[in-house]
C-alpha cells in the first residue's frame, strides 16, 4: 500500500496505521481497542443511528459516531472519557425506556450485546412487563424464529441483514413516531412476507427481540465447535453449540471463509435430526443369517432383525462376503460410497472395494447428479470440476448465466450471494430455467426453455456470438482445437430454428446473446437441470463450448461452474469412489496407475488391481436384480428413494442376495438389507469435506455418536481387517494396512497417492489455509482458478453437438411433461430433513406444481390432493397451482417416501456416456384424487 493509501491515527494514545477510508471504529478494532456499538455490525453497512459508539476527536467539537467517521491522517481520537461515559449511559437509558425483558424473572438466558453494555455502564432494566408491554410475546408463527418486539430498540440490524446478506427484503420499518416498529412485509407474518428463515436477522440482533426458537430457554452452550455443514455443496462453516452433550443450536461467524455470517435454513435450523429417536444405535442382523439359513430359505421380507454386538455383525459380513468371493469372484460384489461421508471415509470405501474385494464396482450418488459434468468437462478440458470460486464469481463477473440451477433453494447461501452481486455491482444475470424460480426476479432476462432443449439454446447463443463477431478469436486460436466443426454445426441454429425447438422468442434469444457475450468476464453456473438428462454430457459440452468461444476460461469472474448437490459429492469423486478412476481421477485403465496402487496396497499373494471399469450405481441395482451382483455394501446411500423408476429398483433390491447397509437411520433401503450398521453423522466424527469449488475444509467432532454407533471410517477399517484375516491375506505394501490412529493419518495416505491432494495435510486444514485442489506440494497455496495458462488436456477441445429430444415426451395418454428437483426446506431423499422438526413443519408433505391453465383444464384446485401417473407408477401429492411452471409442465420432488416419491414416475433412461438417468423429463398425467377414484 502506498503512503497515500495509508492513514496514521492515534487512539487513546496508541499510534497505528490503517488503510485510508477506514472508519474510526474499524481502525480501533484493528488496534485491539473496543468501542461500544449496538446498531453497527461488521457484516452490515454502517448507519450511525444508535450513537453508542461516539468518540472525541482532537481539534473538533462535540462527539462523533465512530462507525461512520472516516479516519484522516494525523487524527487523534479518545474513546473513553467521563463525558463519553455519561453520553453512552444516557443513550442506553433512552433505549430501554420501553424495553420489556420477558426473561427478567428467571435471569438472563445468556449474554447479548445490549445486556452487556447495560451492565458495563450500570444502567438497570426495570421490570415493565405489566405497564410497558406493547406487543404480543412470541408474535410470529415462524417455526424457526421467535419474535418479541418488546425487546426491540429499532437498531435496524435485522432490516439490513435481510437486505444486504439475504437479499430478501422481508423486514422493514413501519409506522412513525412513538408507534414506529419493525414489520415483516406489509405487516404480515414472516412466511407470508416470503421469509426464507435463514436466521441472519437473528444472528445480528443485539437485544433478544429475535431469537432462535429451537434454542430459546436452553441457556448458553457449554462449548462451541467450528465445523463444516453436512447439507449442500456450498461448504458453509458454522459453530455447533453444545450443551450436555447435545447440539442445542447453530451460530454463524463473519470469519467463516465461504459463507461469513450467512447460513441457510437447513444449516442453521436443520440439526435436530442428530437426536431423533429413530437414530440407529446398535448393529442388527437378520435372524436367518444367525440361523445359518441360505438366501433361498430366508423369509420373503428377509425376516426379523436381531441386535448384535460389533464383532458378531462384522463377522457375519466377512463370512458371507468371503463365501461369495470364493464362489463367484470379485465382480459379483459391489460397493456404494457416500457423498454425505468425509473424504477419508470415501477413500476407505474405494480402498475396501479395490484392495480387499478386488473389484472396481464402486460408485456413489454423483452418478445421479453430476457424472455428466465430470465426463463432459473431462472431454473438453481434461478436468471435471468447478473452475472458479464462488467469491470470485460474485466479486468479478460482469455477467452470469444460471442454467438448470434453482440456486436460492438448492444452494441457498450462494444464491443469496448472487442476489447481492446483482444488487451491489449491477451484474447482468440471465436465468435459463423452465420454471420461474426465485432467482429469476433478479435477472436481466429469464429464458424459459422447454425441458430437454438446452443444447439447442446454447447452440443458438453461440450462433449469434459468431454472427455478431462476439467470439474471442485469439483465445480460440491459441488455446483450443476443433473449432471448424463447431462453427459448421452452429450454422443450423438460427434464432428462428432455436425458437421453434425451445419455445423462447427470437428477440429474447438475441437479447440474451448480447448480454452474455458483451459483458465479460461471464460465468456459467449450472446444476442438475443440465446434467440429469439422456443428453447430460452433451449439455455440459455445449456450455464448455460457449465459454471457450467467448474466452471466459482461466480468468477471474468467468469459468464453468457446476454446483455440487451434496456436502461432499466433490470429495467423494476426488477420492475415487467411481468405477473407472482411482483417487485423484487416475484412470483404472492406465497400467502405470494400476501398478502404483497395487504396490501401495499390496497384499501377500495378490497382483495388480483390476483394469476394467466397474459398474455404476444404476447398473449395480439392475445386476443385483438379475443375480449378477450377489452382494451390495451400501454406506450412507438410499437407492430405494433416489433411483429412477424406484418401483423397479425395489424389485431388484428385493432379489439381491446379500445387502449390508451402513446408515444413521432405518432408511427406505433398510427394508431390503440383511445387516444394518449404525454410522455416525457429520457432527459425531472428524475428517474433511471438499466443497463445490474444490475447497478442502475441516469436519470436527462435536458430540459422541448415539449408543453403539460408530464413525463410518472406523467401521470400514474393522470390516476390511476382518475380511483380510478370513482370507489369510497379509498387508505388505506401504499403504496396505488398515490401522489408522486418526483421520489425519488417512489424509496423509491420500496425499501420498493423489497428486492433486499431495500438499493437503491436517495441519494445513486446521490452520484455516484456503486449500483448493490441485494442491501439489506441502508449500503449494492451492488453485482458486483452473485453466489459467493451459487446460489439463493441453488444448481445450470444442465438440460439435446437436440437439436431441428427450427419451420420453408427452402424448395423448400422458399429456404433461414432468420435471423434478428439490425445495428449500428439504435435502436429497429427505432422510435428515423429514426428521428435523422445524423443516418438516415448514414443508410437511409432497407437493406438485401445476400451471393455472392446466389446473383449469384438469379441474384441479389449489391445495387439492392429486394423483400423478406415468408408465412406471404413481405419486400422490398436494397440488400447488402456480405460474412458476409453464403450461404443459408439472414439477415434483423426491423428499418423501413410498407413494409420495416423484421417483415412482421417473424414467431409467441413461446418458450413453455418463450413465446418468433422465430425472428431468418424462411424460405424466395428473388428476384430482376424487377423479382418480
Amino acid at each position: 500500500m502506498s503512503e497515500a493509501e495509508v492513514a496514521n491515527i492515534t487512539i487513546n494514545g496508541i499510534s497505528g496505521r490503517v488503510a485510508a477510508g477506514t472508519s474510526v471504529l474499524g481502525a480501533a478494532s484493528q488496534m485491539g481497542i473496543e468501542i461500544p456499538t449496538l446498531c453497527h455490525h461488521t457484516a452490515l453497512s454502517p448507519v450511525g443511528s444508535c450513537r453508542l459508539c461516539v468518540v472525541e476527536i482532537e481539534g473538533r467539537d462535540g462527539q462523533h459516531p465512530a462507525c461512520v467517521e472516516p479516519v484522516r491522517d494525523g487524527m487523534c481520537v479518545a474513546t473513553e472519557s467521563n463525558a463519553l461515559a455519561a453520553a453512552r449511559r444516557f443513550i442506553l437509558e433512552m433505549l430501554v425506556q420501553n424495553y420489556v425483558d420477558e426473561t427478567s424473572r428467571t435471569g438472563p438466558e445468556g449474554e447479548n450485546e445490549l445486556r452487556r453494555w447495560l451492565r458495563y455502564y450500570d444502567v438497570p432494566i426495570r421490570d415493565q412487563r405489566e405497564t410497558r408491554r406493547r406487543y404480543s410475546v412470541d408474535s410470529d408463527p415462524n417455526p424457526f424464529i421467535r419474535v418479541d418486539l418488546n425487546q426491540c430498540i429499532l437498531c435496524t440490524r435485522c432490516v439490513r441483514a435481510c437486505d444486504e446478506i439475504q437479499g430478501r427484503f422481508v423486514w422493514d420499518i413501519g409506522q412513525r413516531g412513538h408507534d414506529t416498529r419493525i414489520i415483516a412485509g406489509l405487516d404480515t407474518s414472516l412466511l407470508e412476507a416470503r421469509c426464507e428463515s435463514c436466521g441472519a436477522c437473528v444472528a445480528v440482533c443485539p437485544t433478544g427481540a429475535l431469537e432462535d426458537r429451537m434454542s430459546f430457554g436452553l441457556g448458553p452452550p457449554d462449548k462451541k465447535v467450528r465445523t463444516t455443514c453436512g447439507y449442500c455443496g456450498v461448504g458453509c462453516q458454522m459453530d455447533l453449540n453444545i450443551k450436555s452433550g447435545q447440539v442445542v443450536g447453530v451460530s454463524s461467524d463473519s470469519s467463516a471463509p465461504v459463507n461469513g455470517i450467512s447460513l441457510c435454513v437447513k444449516g442453521r435450523y436443520g440439526y435436530d435430526f442428530l437426536h431423533h429417536p429413530e437414530r440407529l444405535t446398535q448393529p442388527q442382523v437378520r435372524q436367518y443369517l444367525l440361523d445359518n439359513l441360505s438366501p433361498e430359505a430366508r423369509p420373503a421380507d428377509r425376516g426379523p432383525w436381531v441386535a448384535v454386538d460389533w464383532p458378531q455383525a462384522i463377522g457375519v459380513i466377512a463370512k458371507r462376503m468371503s463365501e461369495i468371493l470364493g464362489e463367484s469372484g470379485p465382480n459379483t460384489v459391489a460397493c456404494l460410497s457416500s457423498a454425505k461421508c468425509t473424504n477419508e471415509e470415501n477413500y476407505l470405501m474405494q480402498k475396501l472395494a479395490r484392495q480387499v474385494l478386488r473389484t472396481n464396482n464402486v460408485d456413489h450418488c454423483a452418478r445421479l447428479c453430476h457424472s455428466s459434468t465430470v465426463a463432459g468437462l473431462g472431454m473438453a478440458f481434461g478436468s471435471g470440476a468447478m473452475s472458479n470460486s464462488m467469491d470470485d464469481i460474485v466479486e468479478h463477473a460482469r455477467a452470469v448465466l444460471v442454467i438448470g440451477s434453482n440456486t436460492t433453494e438448492q444452494h441457498p447461501v450462494f444464491g443469496a450471494m448472487l442476489r447481492q452481486a446483482v444488487l451491489r455491482r449491477g451484474v447482468k444475470l440471465v436465468v435459463a430455467d423452465p420454471r420461474c424460480i426465485d432467482l429469476a426476479e433478479f435477472a436481466t432476462l429469464h429464458l424459459r426453455q422447454r425441458p430437454g432443449t438446452d443444447v439447442a439454446l446454447i447452440n443458438g447463443l453461440m450462433h449469434l456470438a459468431l454472427k455478431n463477431n462476439w467470439h474471442d478469436q485469439e483465445f480460440i486460436a491459441e488455446r483450443c482445437e476443433g473449432f471448424a466443426d463447431l462453427e459448421q454445426t452452429l450454422k443450423a441454429y438460427s434464432p428462428e430454428a432455436v425458437s421453434q425447438i425451445t419455445g423462447i422468442s427470437e428477440s429474447a434469444l438475441q437479447e440474451a446473446a448480447r448480454v452474455l457475450c458483451t459483458n465479460r468476464p461471464m460465468a456459467v453456473i449450472w446444476a442438475m437441470g443440465i446434467t440429469q438428462h439422456t443428453t447430460g454430457v452433451i449439455n455440459v459440452l455445449s456450455l464448455a463450448n460457449l465459454q471457450m468461444l467467448l474466452g471466459n476460461l482461466g480468468i477471474a469472474g468467468g469459468g464453468v461452474n457446476p454446483l455440487r448437490g451434496q456436502n461432499n459429492v466433490q470429495g467423494a469423486c476426488d477420492m475415487g469412489a467411481l468405477p473407472n478412476v482411482f483417487p485423484g481421477y487416475q484412470q483404472t485403465g492406465n497400467p502405470e496407475v494400476r501398478e502404483k496402487f497395487a504396490s501401495a496396497w499390496r497384499l501377500d499373494g495378490t497382483g495388480s488391481t483390476e483394469a476394467a471399469a466397474g459398474l455404476t450405481v444404476t447398473e449395480m441395482i439392475e445386476a443385483a436384480g438379475r443375480g449378477d451382483v450377489r452382494a451390495l455394501y451400501i454406506m450412507g446411500e438410499d437407492p430405494v428413494m433416489t433411483e429412477p423408476d424406484c418401483n423397479h429398483a425395489k424389485q431388484c433390491m428385493s432379489k439381491a442376495e446379500f445387502i449390508v447397509l451402513q446408515e444413521i437411520f432405518p432408511s427406505e433401503t433398510s427394508l431390503y438389507a440383511d445387516v444394518l450398521l449404525p454410522g455416525a453423522a457429520f457432527a459425531e466424527k472428524s475428517g474433511t469435506f471438499t466443497n463445490t469449488e474444490r475447497r478442502i475444509q475441516p469436519v470436527r467432532q462435536a458430540i459422541e455418536p448415539p449408543g453403539n454407533a460408530r464413525p463410518d471410517g472406523s467401521i470400514l477399517c474393522d470390516v476390511a481387517q476382518t475380511l483380510l484375516e478370513r482370507q489369510s491375506m497379509k498387508p505388505t505394501g506401504p499403504y496396505a494396512d488398515w490401522k489408522y490412529d486418526s483421520p489425519a493419518d488417512i489424509l496423509d495416505e491420500i496425499a501420498a497417492l493423489t497428486p492433486s491432494y499431495a500438499g493437503v495435510h491436517w495441519s494445513r486444514i486446521e490452520g484455516n489455509e484456503r486449500l483448493q485442489w490441485p494442491v501439489t506440494a506441502a508449500d503449494h497455496p492451492g488453485t482458486p482458478i483452473l485453466h489459467v495458462s493451459q487446460f489439463t488436456r493441453g488444448k481445450g477441445k470444442f465438440h460439435a453437438v446437436e440437439h436431441l429430444p428427450a427419451e420420453e415426451l408427452p402424448d395423448a395418454d400422458y399429456p404433461l411433461l414432468l420435471t423434478t428437483g428439490r425445495v428449500l426446506y428439504h435435502w436429497h431423499g429427505g432422510e435428515l430433513t423429514r426428521r428435523a422438526k422445524g423443516l418438516a413443519a415448514a414443508y410437511p408433505e409432497t407437493c406438485v406444481e401445476v400451471s393455472p391453465g392446466d389446473a383449469r383444464r384438469l379441474q384441479i384446485c389449489d391445495k387439492e390432493p392429486v394423483c400423478v401417473k406415468s408408465r412406471r407408477g404413481l405419486m400422490k401429492a398436494r397440488a400447488i397451482v402456480t405460474d412458476r411452471v409453464p403450461e404443459g409442465v408439472v414439477f415434483g420432488s423426491f423428499h418423501f417416501p413410498e407413494e409420495h416419491n416423484v421417483n415412482n414416475l421417473t424414467i431409467c433412461a441413461l446418458d450413453p456416456v455418463a450413465k446418468i438417468p433422465e430425472y428431468k423429463v418424462c411424460a405424466v398425467s395428473v388428476e384430482a384424487i376424487g377423479a382418480a377414484g
